[in-house]
Formats: structure tokens, sequence, C-alpha cells
């Protein structure tokens, strides 16, 4: 007989923690092994070459890292010639982080390594099942955002 969960592992948050870690060992590798760069300079990387320059907050919103994870990986950018610092034009006190002629090509090679990953993922579902989860997650994720 099979036993019951009745611990941490019930939970959504718990198993979505999981998904998570696992999730981004993978991508890491992917990414370090094929570019040489870290996931979070790829979340950049990706961020800033599908939605243009932003300054380091709005940066680490979009790319869902926190601040200080952003301005890391945007310094290690920087240092390597793949992103640069402009003054906003609208607003010289803001610096928005921009991809250079290099970070532009780099961007074109990150995000075929991220749909491989994301297609290596879902591998395991049919189509049925790819659309009832992401249906879901759209549920629940609009419903966690409705609550916070």
């Amino acid at each position: 007989m099979k036993a019951s969960k009745a611990g941490l592992e019930q939970f959504l948050t718990y198993r979505l923690h999981v998904l998570n870690k696992l999730s981004e060992r993978g991508a890491s590798e992917r990414y370090q092994t094929k570019l040489g760069i870290t996931l979070p300079e790829a979340r950049l990387i990706a961020a800033v070459g599908a939605f243009g320059p932003f300054s380091v907050m709005e940066l680490a919103r979009h790319a869902n890292l926190d601040k200080s994870q952003a301005s890391r990986a945007a310094e290690a950018l920087m240092r390597r010639g793949l992103m640069q610092r402009d003054a906003s034009e609208e607003d010289g006190r803001l610096v928005l982080v921009s991809l250079t002629t290099d970070g532009r090509a780099l961007y074109r090679k990150v995000m075929p390594v991220a749909r491989k990953w994301n297609v290596d993922l879902f591998a395991c579902l049919d189509e049925k099942e790819r659309e009832l989860l992401n249906r879901a997650l759209e549920k629940v994720i609009a419903a966690a955002q409705e609550e916070s």
C-alpha cells in the first residue's frame, strides 16, 4: 500500500520549489556548457534582448532576479563587453543597461538554448497534458497575484 503524503511534499509551494531548483540546475548547466555564462547572466541577456534597455531595478524584475543578483550579473556582462550602461534620454539621472553588438549576438544564442531546455522539460508530457498544465498554472498564478 502506498503511503500518504503527510509532509511538506504535499504542498504546491514545496513542489514548485523542488521543480524550480531542478529546472534551474539543468538550465544553468546548459548555459555554462554551451555559452560560458551563468543562469542569471542568461536571464539578463534574454530580458534585455527581448524587451530593450532597462534600469537595473526593472531588469531584475523582468529577469525574475533580486536586485543584487541582477546587479552582479550585469557587472559581469559589462566587464565582458556584452552589456553597456547609458544615460536615459528622457531622464539623464537614470542609467539604462543595454546589449552591445556582442551581447545581441549572444542573445541570438541564448534563446535557442532556453527553448530547447523548455522542450526537454515538457517532453515527459503529451500535448494534452502540456495544455492542461499551462492552463492550471495560469489559474494558480492569477489566484496568487490576486492574493498578494
